[in-house]
């Protein structure tokens, strides 16, 4: 993960310890504006923050939290005040207005049962990570667990290992608010956490299949393009799939798997090496996972998903020894191996028996390893699903150093591994598994994109154009290479997008006009129009600042696109006038003289 050059918009940072009860309005240290109690902005972001020359023992579990980064807050500095140090954390529950995020409780009524189970899942998932950093009382802090949309986020960590009755308590004590179905479902199994000693493992499994169950009328389509870019360089390493020439040579047999499948590779080892390891994994583990999605259709009972994910680290592992044994066969020693990131996806329909028959829920495995990312994005907001495999991460890992130190090095981004440097037993891959329930787009890409934050920076000015169906799918992917080849270019860039959409949504494209479905990437335009260029890139402008809305009314839509639609407004009303005044002229025409024949009539259509 590379240094941040520039925040896209305020930055905000939570504050903790002695020092942090400050008034707001006031000014702390010349830097840091007090918006509400803990929450501070950082005006001089990104300048380095202050933070001591040792780590601080406040600061040692985030550092060690940080591979979970989707759940847990990173460091960000420390302050001396008067009254005591005060440590900063980033990756804060902080909305971009500088509000602190709903707590569980407080969102909790308005959630829908699968969110409520999923939610639940997400804390139960958690308890054994933070329980081995002696940091589980934190799950048991109802204060301390906020929601993020389907995303569960930590405002802070607490020191203990309380039992797991601590963590079912705190979901026992909201099943009021739930529906009876949820609470009756969900009380046996929270019953079980007081037993000693609890069997986790079960309780886990029992949690999963109560999560399925609610997630079965949850209906999803996939569409998914990519392609590759060898940006400003001679050589392209980097290889994807699908790619243009995959999505173009498609057999009828390949397409219930295709739009089911996502895959980046970004090769290492130079151009003699990584473009091999690149094609050579893309290869071979989608044809693996295709098969695994075959397998997965013939199954009568839902698998676990530690099941599948031993399935798809399996796969990996194969990968990863096709260009192992590559190397040893060629004499490749130390620096000279070949190797490639990988960042893939894969979304599995996994079969629920019911008493009607089958029923599908859709789950979605992102596998990474190295430095090519994944992103989950909506129109409201982009969630950074992976953790970069770098120098920079290790050191924070490890507690040796504080992130803006660990970002600093000269090799900060440098890989601490890839797919076929090693043998597979040295290898770590990460997986997880997500359950979808909003509409939205899963980028996945190579570090040419996602270098100097420009997904962060630039996600908000594309994803309404996908989701309203504005900008198909394959000219979407264009459109991401050329903004990394506008706004990086150093590197080679490859980007794949998966579209996921709700069955039966609503798609609001201007004036509440439903969008046609995203059903198919023929007929569309391959490049991009004036109106679409413009909101896409802003006529070389970065997005401006985004303010908290100082009214209830909504904000004008975008002029370029509200042109196009009163144009295309237009265009209708002169066209039904020119029909009507045809119909008129042909009604009340006078008579042709009689040496003239009547003009012959098109038939009806």
């Amino acid at each position: 993960m590379t240094q941040v050059d520039v925040y896209p918009f305020k930055k905000y940072v939570l504050a903790l310890g002695p020092g942090r009860d400050i008034a707001p309005g006031q000014s702390i240290n010349e830097r840091y504006w007090v918006l509400s109690p803990g929450v501070w902005h950082d005006t001089q972001a990104p300048e380095p923050p202050e933070y001591p020359d040792t780590v601080s023992v406040d600061a040692l579990p985030y550092l060690r939290a940080y591979p979970h980064q989707l759940h847990v807050p990173t460091v960000y500095g420390e302050c001396k005040l008067p009254n005591g140090p005060v440590l900063l954390l980033d990756n804060a529950p902080i909305d971009r207005h500088g509000r602190l995020l709903p707590t569980l409780g407080a969102a909790w009524a308005d959630a829908t049962p699968f969110r409520q189970m999923y939610w639940c899942w997400q804390l139960f998932n958690l308890w054994p990570h933070l329980y081995g950093m002696n940091m589980a009382a934190s799950l048991t802090a109802p204060e301390a667990i906020h929601i993020d949309g389907w995303r569960v986020r930590l405002s802070n960590l607490l020191p203990g290992q309380p039992a797991l009755h601590g963590l079912a308590n705190v979901i026992a004590n909201l099943l009021h608010k739930s529906i009876p179905a949820v609470a009756d479902n969900l009380q046996p199994i929270l019953d079980q956490c007081s037993t000693s000693p609890a069997d986790f493992d079960r309780i886990l499994e029992q949690l999963n299949r109560l999560l399925l169950g609610y997630a079965m009328p949850i209906e999803m389509t996939t569409e998914v393009a990519g392609t590759t870019s060898s940006g400003q360089l001679p050589q392209n390493e980097d290889a994807c799939y699908p790619s243009k020439v995959e999505l173009d040579r498609s057999s009828m047999a390949d397409l219930p798997g295709l739009p089911r499948i996502a895959i980046v590779c970004d090769g290492v080892g130079g151009h003699a090496g990584g473009e091999i390891a690149s094609q050579t994994v893309v290869r071979s583990l989608q044809l693996q996972l295709r098969g695994l999605l075959a397998e997965l259709a013939e199954q009568e009972e839902p698998l676990a998903p530690y099941v599948v994910m031993g399935q798809i680290e399996a796969a990996i592992r194969v990968a990863n020894n096709l260009v192992a044994n590559q190397n040893d066969s060629q004499g490749r020693t130390e620096r000279q191996r070949m190797g490639t990131t990988l960042v893939a996806a894969m979304m599995i329909p996994q079969r629920i028996p019911t008493p009607n028959g089958y029923e599908q829920v859709n789950e979605l495995y992102v596998a990474h390893v190295g430095d090519s990312r994944a992103y989950w994005i909506t129109p409201e907001a982009c969630h950074l699903l992976t953790v970069d495999d770098d120098v920079a991460g290790r050191e924070i890992t490890s507690g040796n150093s504080y992130p803006a130190t660990a970002y600093a090095r000269e090799d900060a981004g440098a890989l601490t591994q890839a797919l076929g440097t090693r043998e597979a037993d040295g290898l770590t891959p990460h997986i997880e598994r997500f359950i979808l329930d909003e509409t939205g787009v899963l980028l996945l890409c190579s570090d040419g994109l996602s270098d100097h934050q420009q997904v962060e920076t630039s996600w908000a000015n594309y994803i309404g154009l996908i989701v309203k169906n504005i900008v198909p799918l394959p000219t979407a992917v264009e459109s991401w290479v050329e903004l990394a080849n506008q706004k990086n270019g150093h590197d080679n860039i490859s980007v794949v997008l998966m579209s996921c959409k709700l069955t039966g949504d609503t798609v609001i494209v201007e004036d509440n006009v439903p969008a046609p479905s995203l059903t198919t990437q023929q007929g569309y335009p391959t490049e991009l129009t004036a109106a679409s260029k413009a909101l896409l890139y802003g006529e070389g402008e970065e997005p401006p600042e985004i303010e908290p809305p100082t009214s209830a009314e909504p904000p004008p839509p975008k002029r370029s696109l509200q042109a196009l639609v009163l144009s295309i407004l237009l265009l209708i009303a002169v066209s039904v006038a020119g029909v009507a005044g045809m119909l008129l002229w042909q009604n009340f025409r006078p008579s042709p003289p009689n040496n003239l024949p009547e003009p012959s009539t098109a038939p009806d259509s």
